[in-house]
């Protein structure tokens, strides 16, 4: 990109020099010319050009820029890591059809190093440099300052988190969540472990660090009560925590036929490990936070454990383009987090084809009037009021002998309320 537009400078200054010579010769020829043939028409022309178009619609050959803040180092590396190559691959698909409503897409990073005390900085410097749009850290405790900075300035902020304070409630009109939200993920696991495999008595562990996990056992609890099933007990822990030895006993001392972790890696595939090899052999429902193998190396031959999360990571879900992606891709860690960064670049794509612009009013009311509009993950709805798509499907997959598989898609139907 940059070579293009040195490229197109050095072409400018060329087309400049003719523009000289021309009127020289014209000069030469007679007082009346330069009048007669035009030259001064264009320069008026030129004159308002920029400012009838440019002060709201940039040019088709300025680039459409994502300015990334997001960490590029720090615990939250490894999550943000694979948010940019779904961002990256999803750039490269778009720019090869014609660009974010012709204008070409570029992506540009400033690393907060996972320090929440720096992200509303570096996300100044994104906007100060340029960037059309933010894309914020997959998650609502590190995502929400940029959000805000973003809005500051009059600019949309996209990311995915499951939070529903991550939406239009909690961080304004210009704040768009690509993921379905805790809401859905625990309606869907309550559903599917309810109805399907007929557990009916949950304990919950429930990891306190964010608010991921957190509102995730939330919703679930109230979703599963809801269907008839009763909650056997609830123990909460750190994802610093070194041990987790007193939840255990609770969990072995209960009479649960199924455990629900509200956790991600490390700390809670680290709760996972003590739990197995506490001589505890219960089904155990986590969230989409465990998708991917990157963590199954802690916890050997894990058997019964299940959980929601976008698509199947296995490479064997029922969308072919789903396994394409994932296998250009090649997540290090859960195919959920590139997959937010695909859907940011797709849902801006389509918003700016639906409104022939990439002005920030056209295209935040484009994304707005998605109505179960096909993506890569499944039709996608937001409101004017609700910028998180509720709702949408879920893929179960499920843990046998440290292999992931596909099991089903399920659209649960009792999303609880919530401020999205």
């Amino acid at each position: 990109m940059r070579k293009l537009l040195a490229l197109l400078l050095v072409l400018a200054l060329i087309a400049a020099a003719c523009g000289d010579d021309d009127d020289t010769a014209a000069g030469d020829d007679g007082a009346d010319t330069p009048s007669d043939d035009g030259t001064e028409e264009p320069a008026d022309d030129g004159t308002e050009e920029p400012a009838d178009d440019g002060s709201e619609e940039p040019m088709d050959d300025e680039p459409f820029v994502f300015g990334a803040a997001i960490a590029e180092s720090g615990g939250f590396e490894l999550y943000d890591s694979e948010v940019m190559k779904g961002m990256e691959y999803a750039i490269e698909q778009v720019n090869a059809a014609g660009g974010i409503n012709g204008r070409m897409a570029e992506l540009m990073i400033a690393d907060h190093m996972t320090d929440v005390t720096q992200v509303e900085a570096v996300t100044e410097s994104l906007i100060a440099d340029g960037a059309d749009l933010i894309v914020t850290t997959a998650d609502y405790d590190f995502g929400a300052a940029a959000a805000l900075a973003a809005a500051n300035a009059g600019l949309i902020s996209m990311g995915g988190a499951g939070a529903p304070e991550f939406g239009y409630e909690g961080l304004g009109d210009l704040h768009f969540n690509v993921y379905q939200g805790t809401p859905t993920e625990g309606a869907a696991a309550a559903e599917w472990g309810y109805n399907t495999k007929g557990w009916s008595n949950a304990f919950l562990l429930v990891d306190t660090s964010i608010e991921y996990s957190t509102s995730l056992c939330d919703f679930f609890e109230e979703v599963w009560t809801g269907l008839g099933g009763s909650i056997a007990g609830r123990e909460t822990f750190l994802n610093s925590d070194a041990s987790i030895n007193s939840q255990v006993s609770s969990i072995a001392a209960s009479d649960a036929d199924v455990l629900i972790a509200c956790s991600y890696p490390p700390g809670g595939a680290s709760a996972i490990r003590q739990i197995r090899t506490g001589g505890i052999d219960l089904p155990i429902i986590g969230g989409a936070g465990y998708d991917g193998t990157f963590w199954l190396e802690s916890t050997p031959d894990l058997s019964d454990f299940y959980y929601p999360t976008m698509v199947s990571s296995a490479g064997d879900d029922p969308n072919a383009d789903v396994n394409t992606f994932l296998e250009f891709v090649d997540p290090a860690g859960g195919a959920i987090y590139a997959l937010f960064g695909q859907q940011i670049v797709e849902i801006v794509a389509r918003a700016a084809e639906m409104a022939d612009s990439t002005d920030t009013e056209a295209l935040a009311s484009a994304i707005e009037s998605f109505t179960d509009e096909p993506t890569l993950v499944g039709p996608t709805t937001f409101t004017d009021t609700c910028h998180i798509p509720l709702g949408r499907n879920m893929a179960i997959v499920e843990i046998q002998g440290g292999v992931p598989s596909f099991v089903e898609y399920v659209t649960p139907s009792l999303v609880p309320d919530s401020a999205c």
